[in-house]
């Protein structure tokens, strides 16, 4: 007698050990999916880039701001007062299954530079006003720099080392250096994605509108004000200078001068142009929980065996596994044509259908089956809400967890695991 447990012990234990080693493979396979997500988020990645490379890349505006340079050191001047009004005019390019979001901006700039802080500049040294560009190749139209009332033209490239190569300058006489001299530009420019300012008034502010919809508003600055509706957002930001790192004047030697660079973008701000939920972030997401369909899964045909007197074979359970494994390849091929939504109702269908048709060849009964069929209906469902969660994803898949476990343990509580097919009562 004690011999026949033992076996029986045995038996069990290295079934176990082959569902784990199964349910490991198939779960290999889910991760190979992951593998060819991430191959497909880079070539859509590199498809936007190609876009912005050719229309316009994502546009940063710094300036304008006052530099001198004399002998090996280098001064700053930043306005007293900037205004940006920028009027976002988006739309969707295509390329093969791939799209990004590209625009057309209406740039305003005004405001005023204070003639004390003026005065900190070198004498007889010229003074070159600069406005930094991300991608100027994307320049659309540039009108004439007004200052003072004084029509000013504008020249190609910042002339500037340390401010990078991309931009607008232009050389001011000492004569148009007197008083608080204001000034106004108009520029239209072409961009991709994303649009970034550079605080470098004493007091900033920026006003951005745009008929798009989804907007994320990223940076060292949150805007002070915004609203999206249906027709699209607007936003305002007001940035005063002590939430700089950087004052309104200094001069800095050359040979440190690269870091001005750094500080003024680290203090940019602005909007980026989404085109929703990351549909790769989703996916992607939704394999993390492959181990745990998969174990749900298999523990659910390991009770019917064990409850039910059934023998399912290790093939059988290869091919439940796969099936499994499968939505995920299902649902990355169908997202990038119909979206995530959609796809993930389908895929979860196609699957569910496939496995409870399945069951009910394995497991003997329609009954058993339609078992399988809410267990997986469950599962697919309450995996989609959590994903929409983000924030509360943990705790909620935390719940299900302890919840299932909970019922196994119910449902096995009974079971004699030294003796074949017998429950004590």
């Amino acid at each position: 007698m004690l011999q026949i447990v033992t076996m029986h012990k045995e038996n069990i234990t290295l079934k176990l050990l082959l569902i784990g080693a199964i349910a490991a493979l198939c779960l290999i396979a889910s991760f190979v999916v992951q593998g060819v997500t991430f191959e497909r988020e880079s070539r859509h990645n590199e498809v936007q880039d190609e876009i912005g490379a050719t229309w316009g890349t994502d546009q940063t505006v710094l300036g304008p701001i006052l530099v001198a340079n004399s002998n090996d050191r280098t001064s700053f001047v930043l306005p007293n007062s900037l205004e940006i009004e920028s009027e976002l005019t988006p739309e969707l390019r295509r390329r093969g299954i791939y799209e990004t979001v590209i625009y057309y901006e209406k740039l305003h700039l005004h405001g005023s530079f204070r003639h004390t802080d003026i005065s900190t500049l070198p004498s007889n040294v010229p003074v070159k006003l600069v406005i930094v560009l991300t991608d100027t190749r994307s320049i659309e139209e540039i009108a004439i720099l007004t200052w003072n009332e004084n029509e000013v033209t504008l020249n190609p490239g910042t002339t500037v080392d340390a401010l990078g190569n991309t931009g607008v300058h232009t050389l001011l006489p000492a004569t148009l250096l007197r008083d608080n001299p204001t000034f106004s530009l108009d520029i239209t420019l072409k961009g991709s994605e994303n649009v970034a300012f550079v605080p470098v008034g004493e007091e900033t502010v920026v006003n951005v509108a745009s008929p798009w919809q989804l907007p994320s508003f990223d940076g060292a600055y949150l805007p002070a004000t915004h609203a999206i509706t249906d027709d699209g957002f607007n936003a305002t930001w007001k940035v005063s200078a002590f939430g700089r790192s950087y004052p309104q004047t200094w001069t800095v030697e050359n040979s440190k001068v690269h870091q001005t660079y750094s500080e003024f973008m680290n203090s940019s701000f602005g909007v980026t142009l989404n085109t929703g939920i990351d549909m790769y972030t989703l996916i992607s997401r939704s394999i993390r929980y492959a181990v745990l369909f998969i174990l749900i899964t298999f523990t659910a045909f390991f009770l019917f065996e064990t409850l039910r007197s059934l023998r399912v074979h290790p093939v059988q359970y290869f091919l439940v596994g796969a099936s499994l494994a499968l939505f995920y390849l299902l649902l990355l091929s169908m997202t990038e044509h119909i979206g995530f939504a959609y796809a993930y109702l389908i895929s979860s269908i196609l699957v569910v259908i496939l496995i409870t048709t399945y069951s009910i060849s394995v497991l003997k009964q329609k009954k058993r089956a339609f078992s399988i069929f809410t267990l997986l209906s469950v599962l697919y469902a309450y995996l989609y809400f959590v994903l929409n969660l983000e924030d509360y994803a943990l705790l909620f898949g935390t719940l299900l967890v302890f919840t299932l476990l909970g019922t196994v343990m119910y449902l096995t509580r009974n079971v004699d695991w030294y003796n074949e097919n017998k429950c004590e009562n």
